[in-house]
């Protein structure tokens, strides 16, 4: 497999591990009462978070196919990983109350289906 494909997939990893779409399965201990933690602001900032990841994801992982070596490779994920916490900070969330926040939207369809209007509308204003 060329390296630039390993590169995507660290990338994917260090992005998608992170910002997996909140219809996928993840398998995890959710708590009971962490629906109940939702409230409408985390929800909002959770939105703006996913569609910043995104906007990072197709910004780093062209350069990351275009690296001419391992160590340039390293170098843009880890600029890639810098943005991404900047992203969660600007909402006021950590990377485990983001995976937390995912967690909860797979467990509980009404939430989820909320979740994906509020992105949806943050897609629309960028």
């Amino acid at each position: 497999m060329p390296k630039s494909i390993y590169r995507t997939i660290g990338l994917i990893i260090l992005i998608g591990g992170l910002s997996m779409s909140p219809g996928a399965t993840v398998f995890s201990q959710v708590l009971p009462d962490q629906q109940s933690k939702l409230d409408p602001t985390q929800l909002k900032s959770f939105a703006r978070v996913y569609v910043e990841f995104e906007k990072i994801r197709e910004t780093y992982e062209p350069r990351l196919n275009q690296a001419q070596g391992d160590r340039e490779a390293q170098d843009i994920q880890k600029e890639a990983g810098v943005k991404i916490d900047e992203a969660l900070a600007r909402e006021g969330l950590s990377r485990e109350r983001y995976s937390q926040i995912i967690n909860t939207l797979n467990t509980d369809t009404e939430l989820r289906a909320k979740a994906m209007q509020l992105i949806d509308e943050e897609r629309k204003k960028s």
